[in-house]
């Protein structure tokens, strides 16, 4: 019997949702399904978010540098094509990766920060990542992967409580979080519109190519370094050489060989993090 009240109950979700699920992405600004409401998708990641910290060292302490990464993604925030509250932090792994959950929460590691050499190329990766919340690229993928009607039930669920099968439903959603692969297409929108998002904060786009440059050699050399990154982030030299047309078409004011005007404070940065891990 409960079975059947269950299987009853996600049907009407089902109707409901499709009822009302047809959104428009604010990036694309194409209609899209969207099954997870606002509110519930900024809850999501406050709900999953101690749980992907904690796997990846927990926050670099150190007040200084989390301003700064804070103060890098601000800027890239402000000029998003979506209002959400986002914060940037710098985890304490030392494995390349950068990250975004759902509703704005953005996070870069220590090992991908120590190779990067100047800011534009950790505007990038904030720029990345910030599109893929504004174009709601992972509730967009939970539903594809999940089912949305399941993803419904257990956001509502999860984001209820501390009862146990709120917890259990939060573990459901942070597995499905962690294997979840952005698709071509939003790894295409991410470049691309990172690209704008990078031009309008008044960051050299070449950073972009830089980072993707840095990232395919990292993982030439140091093969297995990067864990899970290139399975959700999929690097092709096809992704560089989309990234270097965009820019020559859109952004050809700007070259490789202009000057990072913020060279010198990421320098400062960048040591102060060699310290602050060292100890």
């Amino acid at each position: 019997m409960k079975s059947c009240l269950r299987v009853v109950s996600i049907v009407l979700l089902v109707c409901v949702l499709f009822a009302a699920g047809c959104t428009i992405n604010p990036v694309t600004g194409k209609k899209q399904l969207t099954f997870i409401p606002e509110h519930q998708e900024i809850a999501l990641g406050v709900r999953t978010a101690p749980q992907f910290e904690k796997e990846f060292g927990g926050k670099v302490d150190n007040l200084e540098l989390q301003e700064y990464v804070a103060e890098v993604g601000a800027k890239l925030a402000a000029v998003s094509d979506r209002e959400m509250p986002y914060e940037f932090a710098l985890l304490s792994s030392d494995v390349p990766n950068a990250f975004a959950l759902p509703g704005g929460k953005i996070y870069i590691t220590a090992g991908l920060f120590a190779n990067m050499t100047n800011e534009r190329q950790l505007a990038a990766v904030l720029a990345h990542e910030t599109v893929h919340v504004a174009g709601m690229h992972s509730v967009q993928g939970l539903q594809r992967q999940m089912g949305a009607a399941i993803v419904a039930e257990l956001i509502g669920v999860a984001v209820g409580g501390e009862h146990a099968e709120s917890a259990e439903a939060a573990t459901k959603l942070v597995a499905g979080l962690r294997n979840l692969k952005h698709s071509r297409e939003d790894e295409s929108q991410a470049d691309e519109y990172g690209l704008k998002y990078m031009y309008q904060a008044a960051y050299n786009p070449w950073g972009m190519v830089e980072l993707l440059e840095l990232l395919q050699s990292l993982s030439q050399s140091k093969p297995g370094l990067f864990g899970d990154f290139l399975a959700t982030h999929p690097l092709t030299s096809r992704r560089i050489e989309d990234v270097r047309d965009i820019i020559a078409q859109d952004y050809s004011a700007y070259s490789p060989q202009t000057p990072d005007p913020h060279g010198q404070h990421f320098k400062q940065m960048r040591g102060l993090l060699e310290s602050v891990t060292k100890e």
